[in-house]
């Protein structure tokens, strides 16, 4: 149980070292009251504290492999506990049909869940929702975590 809970951290937390820290604010000067009043309103300006970066920069790149590794901990896992025979079957009714066929629909119900995931961190980012794209992948690492958990917990009771 105790490798079970190291195992969800780590996997949860080293994104986190990936990340680019943005500068620390620097106080800006108040304009004086004459020149407030004259640029009262100034259109298609671009608000300078918005922080745009490259989609596979450093921390997405990481969070990707982390997410790339587990979701093929999970395939193989599964694989391995409904070839096991038994009462057991996939609990994802989106990718039971997939899963049932074996090994290459597996890799298809993989290949599926795994694109879906970065596709929206992308679409997210596109959009210039920086914060949702990196919790997109995040929220993704932890689910993907959780069940490779839990088919660890499977391994050990067999």
């Amino acid at each position: 149980m105790k490798r079970y809970f190291l195992l969800m951290f780590l996997t949860v937390a080293l994104p986190v070292f990936g990340e680019d820290l943005p500068d620390a604010p620097r106080p800006a000067s108040a304009p004086s009251l004459a020149e407030s009043s004259n640029n009262f309103a100034v259109p298609n300006q671009q608000i300078s504290g918005t922080p745009s970066h490259k989609f596979f920069d450093r921390g997405n790149s990481i969070r990707m492999g982390i997410l790339g590794g587990l979701v093929a901990a999970d395939g193989i896992s599964t694989q391995e506990i409904l070839s096991s025979g038994g009462h057991w079957r996939e609990i994802n009714p989106l990718a039971r049909p997939f899963v049932n066929k074996g090994a290459p629909g597996q890799l298809a119900a993989s290949v599926l869940g795994y694109g879906f995931s970065v596709g929206t961190a992308y679409l997210l980012h596109k959009t210039g929702h920086h914060k949702l794209e990196k919790l997109m992948l995040d929220a993704s690492i932890g689910v993907e975590a959780e069940t490779v958990g839990s088919n660890m917990v499977w391994y050990s009771t067999r």
